[in-house]
């Protein structure tokens, strides 16, 4: 009886083939590989603008940083402490001239942070534009009027080496000048 029920079993069983081991998984070998690729160029998704990920300012000689030290740069992380909570480091551009970020190479980003002087009421009118692989060619993402806080650009995926924000005709409250007291770009889902 038993070798019956046996017989029965195998004559009506198909023998498919086991699932793979990863079967169940979301991604192929090949998927992982083209997300681990775009990471690397999405900068891992974290601030390429960061002095910490190699971004420094190549306009430097032309502006003027309010706060002497390193409390002053655009590119730094340490924002919140300052010794004198009067004083905020932040860079600033006299009218027509340009805060230019060079990253450490080229990412693919789609998100431009950034925060202006926010101690008054003024408004700067201002360009942002990314600067592409080539190190000449300018998209321009941002162009008007900022307000006295944090700025978010978004814009379609882009290949950028740099940013270049140019104060175009100054700020409200008569001085001219563009202060920007932090810079992030990064790549954002």
């Amino acid at each position: 009886m038993k070798f019956l029920l046996l017989f029965f079993l195998l004559g009506f069983s198909d023998f498919s083939t086991l699932p793979a081991s990863d079967a169940n998984a979301k991604f192929s070998q090949n998927d992982l590989y083209v997300l681990r690729e775009k990471s690397i160029i999405r900068g891992h998704y974290k601030d390429v603008a960061s002095q910490f990920n190699g971004a420094l300012l190549s306009s430097a000689r032309t502006i003027s940083f309010w706060e002497s030290g390193i409390d002053n740069s655009p590119l730094r992380n340490l924002l919140y402490y300052t010794p004198n909570y009067l004083v905020i480091g932040h860079v600033v551009a006299q009218l027509s001239k340009s805060i230019i970020v060079q990253f450490l190479q080229a990412y693919e980003i789609n998100t431009v942070r950034f925060w202006m002087w926010d101690g008054d009421t003024r408004q700067t009118d201002i360009q942002v534009f990314t600067i592409a692989k080539d190190g000449q060619t300018e998209n321009i993402i941002f162009d008007g009027f900022t307000q006295q806080n944090i700025m978010v650009v978004k814009f379609s995926d882009q290949l950028v080496s740099g940013l270049k924000f140019y104060n175009r005709g100054g700020n409200t409250k008569g001085t001219q000048s563009m202060s920007i007291i932090k810079i992030q770009a990064f790549y954002a889902f």
